[in-house]
């Protein structure tokens, strides 16, 4: 029992890797290190924003090209910047049969596409929102899980300061997220950003005309929040 209960485990732990194999013989480029926009006091003046972005990841690792699909003034400049120089797990494919040299790999790099997707909350938590307009200027391509909803992340009650994180959603060929893990951590806004993470679902990624599961890295931003004062009550001063 014990052995199979550990069995068990490593499939489940393995699941991404093993499942994408047995479908299409695909694996997905996952993160390995970078860095993630700062907020300060100027992000108060640019409001909240998403952005999304096509990022292509070659076969060693690196970031070599990123095709913004939905953008919003300010955040998308931030983002497109840095995840140009994020490290990646190259994208696997594997080896046909007939190609497989005896005691060699059973899977090879190859380029790949990955979805980075910034959510920034509006730094204010009662009143009118700020910020530019969110424009579309692209369609994504099949190979990447893309939004069709996007759950915004709630504000910790007992946070005061601003807060970025990075989270790793598993996407299933369904669409939905089957896990989240934070790549980089922000103390007290984790836990936020990982249960909007959760909520999230997407057009699966599509690899050889079926969908496959896949990997979308979301930044959610939380700027130091701003509140308004309540009205005056009518016939006070």
């Amino acid at each position: 029992m014990l052995r199979r209960a550990l069995a068990l485990a490593i499939v489940i732990t393995g699941a991404m890797g093993t499942v994408a194999r047995a479908q299409q013989g695909f694996m997905p480029a996952s993160f390995q290190s970078g860095a993630v926009p700062q907020l300060n006091v100027l992000s108060i003046e640019a409001g909240g924003g998403q952005v999304m972005l096509e990022v292509t990841v070659s076969q060693d690792g690196s970031v070599i090209d990123s095709r913004p699909l939905r953008v919003t003034p300010s955040f998308t400049e931030r983002i497109q910047s840095l995840s140009s120089g994020w490290r990646f797990m190259p994208a696997e494919a594997m080896i046909e049969p007939r190609d497989q040299r005896p005691g060699g790999p059973l899977t090879h790099p190859i380029p790949s596409k990955v979805l980075v997707a910034g959510i920034f909350r509006p730094p204010t938590l009662l009143g009118p929102s700020i910020g530019e307009a969110i424009s579309e200027v692209g369609n994504p391509s099949d190979e990447i899980p893309y939004p069709l909803s996007v759950i915004q992340p709630l504000y910790p009650p007992n946070a005061r300061d601003a807060g970025v994180v990075l989270v790793e959603a598993r996407v299933n060929p369904q669409g939905a997220v089957i896990g989240a893990v934070v790549k980089i951590s922000s103390p007290g806004f984790d836990s936020s950003a990982l249960d909007a993470a959760r909520q999230w679902r997407f057009r699966p990624a599509r690899v050889g005309g079926s969908f496959v599961p896949s990997l979308a890295y979301i930044v959610f931003g939380f700027p130091m929040p701003l509140t308004f004062g309540a009205p005056p009550t009518p016939g006070h001063d």
